[in-house]
């Protein structure tokens, strides 16, 4: 497997100074689902356990895709049809105030996104009430826009989006992102950050077995209980036990 460190800013978990973007496999083939989703112009949802990568994926999609407008949105709880079309008048950078009238603001939002083609991914899908999945359903067949639908979801909630049958009959792609296995681990650790770079792969292995199980997140909380480390002992490599200390119980509970 082919890694490639990319040192421009990304927004790791924890906003880790000196953190890299790897394209791993599963972001690769993330990569090739959505090329397949954009070609059809299709509705896609990528699924994944919380912290497996998920969001991050997303934007490294964007920045790998520049010439493509892509309109990001994260609804709250809950959220009613009028605040995603609020979302959307807001992500489109149409002037002035969403119209009040629910008709003349879906007027102005077919319009502005009947070109250029575009990627609308809404995040934490899972989180979406059925009268705002059935707007997206109406904004995915009105032949007037042109979008293609991402949705990101929490595999553990993932049957709440499959018991619609608005989307269950309408999203071509259901794609599952895994966690790194222990090969991967040992490849992507040492590109990911250069703190992991000189670590031998027993320690690796040891602390992915012990906590992070392929967990990009909680891999994050343990370079930044490593960097923690480091500033408290220069010159001085820690033993799994010492970091493994300072994040379990807390985050193990909370990940």
């Amino acid at each position: 497997m082919t890694q490639r460190p990319d040192t421009s800013q990304a927004p790791h978990h924890l906003s880790l100074p000196g953190a890299r973007t790897v394209i791993t496999q599963a972001v690769r083939a993330a990569d090739h689902a959505l090329d397949q989703a954009l070609s059809e112009r299709a509705m896609m949802c990528l699924t994944a356990d919380p912290g497996v990568g998920k969001t991050f994926t997303l934007h490294t999609l964007c920045q790998q895709r520049p010439h493509l407008p892509a309109l990001r949105l994260l609804p709250r709880p809950q959220a009613r049809p009028d605040d995603l079309r609020h979302s959307l008048h807001h992500a489109l950078n149409l002037p002035g105030d969403p119209p009040q009238d629910a008709g003349l603001c879906d007027d102005y939002l077919r319009h502005a996104l009947a070109a250029p083609p575009r990627l609308l991914a809404v995040d934490e899908a899972h989180q979406l009430s059925p009268s705002c999945i059935e707007y997206l359903r109406y904004l995915h067949d009105d032949p007037t826009p042109q979008v293609t639908l991402l949705l990101l979801a929490s595999k553990p909630r993932l049957k709440a989006l499959r018991s619609q049958p608005t989307l269950l009959s309408r999203v071509a792609t259901w794609h599952p992102m895994e966690p790194l296995d222990t090969d991967e681990v040992l490849a992507v650790l040492p590109a990911f950050h250069p703190l992991w770079q000189h670590t031998d792969h027993h320690t690796l292995t040891r602390l992915d077995d012990t906590w992070a199980h392929g967990n990009l997140r909680r891999w994050a909380a343990l370079t930044h209980q490593l960097q923690a480390h480091r500033r408290r002992h220069p010159g001085q490599q820690p033993d799994p036990s010492t970091l493994l200390r300072r994040l379990h119980p807390p985050l193990a509970r909370t990940a």
